[in-house]
């Protein structure tokens, strides 16, 4: 199955928080990951970035999108973001958002004091501490190339 996106920012996803995705977590994959529109017309839906090869961050179980953890680690308010913008929803998955410009920003300053900080603070074990550093350097990286910022989901 291949992502034709001809308008992302017109579809608008409003209701479980900025995720389209069932409200229950258990099983299911998330990757973040960084494409251009030409790039995401490449993906192979069902497979996601990490079984097409290409470079994500596996956030799996985080079904609440990145606004309000975002919101969280810079001290804003998450209505701030407003929920991401559906590219591409199936009943039963995978699930394709484009994160908020204004999310992957914010995200992509903050420091690694911050960073270290917030892991302390949230007591977050080694692994969990690294995705957010990882998030944060693909939002960098994003933005340094003219990328948008996309989570892909599934169960």
């Amino acid at each position: 199955m291949r992502v034709r996106v001809s308008a992302p920012d017109r579809l608008e996803y409003r209701g479980c928080g900025s995720s389209p995705l069932p409200w229950l977590a258990v099983g299911v994959l998330v990757d973040y990951f960084a494409a251009s529109s030409v790039e995401l017309d490449r993906l192979d839906l069902s497979a996601g970035p990490a079984g097409s090869g290409w470079p994500h961050v596996d956030c799996k179980g985080w079904i609440d999108g990145l606004a309000g953890r975002i919101a969280e680690l810079t001290g804003r308010d998450s209505s701030e973001f407003g929920d991401d913008f559906v590219v591409s929803v199936e009943a039963d998955g995978p699930w394709l958002t484009r994160v908020r410009p204004e999310v992957a920003l914010a995200l992509a300053y903050v420091s690694d004091d911050r960073l270290a900080e917030y892991a302390e603070d949230e007591l977050l074990d080694e692994h969990e501490a690294d995705r957010y550093v990882q998030l944060r350097d693909l939002a960098r990286s994003a933005g340094a190339n003219g990328r948008d910022l996309y989570c892909w989901s599934s169960l």
